[in-house]
């Protein structure tokens, strides 16, 4: 991403108006980007944040607002903050939980992807933290996250679904094993593709088949992602293993290691689902998105033949009832 400059020639960076509906005053100075071109405050520090100024602000197309970069941390913890009183509080409806985790987690996916600075990883992984105890907790609002998945070909936008089906999915496939962190395994899934962000975008959008020199290229992004991970002290050896191993295939043609059947983690295993259903159901540039439906049965006869039909039947029951 580069950096917007306001008239002070100030550093800032872009937030989604969608993650502001549940924030009642405004955590630091918030600036909007006006006809000329130009930054200016639209709310300062502590001001009143109320709901009918942010839906006047979508109504006329402004989807985002702006903040200093040296705000960018307390903005983070705030945003922590306020999503876990949101996510534990017992009074607030589980639509709103979801709507509220899913818009927050485009918004940081959508930064860290843009530009995968230490601090805006961080921010990623701090909401991340909310997002995984409302889907290990919260059944009603697991089904409602499942139920608002975007489908879009941006690859922020897949990376908050696949993490979102990854960790719902493990969730279901693992019960109360608690030798399983969903913590780290959150983190893998929502940054398994981080590495994309290295690769071409006339590459990763290119509307036809890929050349075999650029199918090389895009593949990369798996060791890419290692490296962006380790170079920002996030890895684990959840996110090692998600992020290494999630286009292995049992036969030995996946990549980057070419593993064979029981070498390849169940972690991984679950990550390749979703990722897998989530690119079938979105708007790619070189095919229309599939009905869930669809997606499955073209999973349940071709693809998860090659994957793990025992993980494959709880991942149909995310979308049971």
């Amino acid at each position: 991403m580069d950096p917007a400059e306001n008239i002070s020639g100030e550093e800032l960076f872009s937030v989604s108006t969608d993650s502001l509906h549940f924030i009642q005053k405004a955590p630091c100075d918030l600036f909007r980007c006006n006809r000329s071109g130009q930054y200016v405050l639209f709310v300062a520090q502590h001001g009143i944040l109320g709901r009918p100024a942010i839906d006047r602000l979508q109504f006329y197309g402004t989807e985002n607002l702006y903040v200093r970069v040296e705000d960018a941390a307390f903005y983070s913890q705030m945003l922590r903050s306020r999503l876990d009183d949101l996510v534990q509080n017992p009074n607030v409806e589980a639509s709103v939980k979801a709507k509220a985790v899913q818009a927050v987690c485009r918004d940081v996916m959508r930064r860290a992807f843009d530009d995968p600075r230490g601090p805006f990883i961080k921010q990623a992984c701090d909401v991340i933290v909310p997002t995984v105890d409302l889907i290990v907790n919260n059944e009603e609002a697991t089904k409602y996250l499942v139920r608002l998945t975007a489908f879009d070909h941006a690859t922020y936008v897949h990376s908050t679904n696949v993490g979102i089906f990854g960790v719902a999915l493990a969730r279901l496939f693992f019960g109360q094993d608690s030798s399983h962190d969903m913590h780290n395994l959150g983190t893998g899934f929502f940054l398994h593709d981080l590495g994309k962000c290295r690769i071409p975008i006339e590459i990763l959008n290119k509307p036809g088949r890929l050349t075999p020199e650029e199918r090389l290229v895009v593949n990369c992004h798996v060791e890419e992602g290692y490296n962006i991970l380790g170079e920002n002290g996030i890895i684990t050896d959840e996110a090692r293993t998600i992020t290494l191993q999630h286009h292995e295939r049992d036969n030995g043609t996946g990549y980057p290691h070419g593993k064979l059947g029981s070498d390849i983690h169940p972690y991984a295993r679950i990550c390749r689902i979703a990722d897998i259903y989530e690119a079938l159901t979105a708007e790619r540039p070189y095919h229309q998105r599939r009905t869930t439906f669809e997606a499955l049965k073209i999973m349940k006869e071709q693809e998860v033949a090659d994957v793990d039909q025992g993980i494959f039947a709880h991942f149909i029951r995310l979308f049971m009832g």
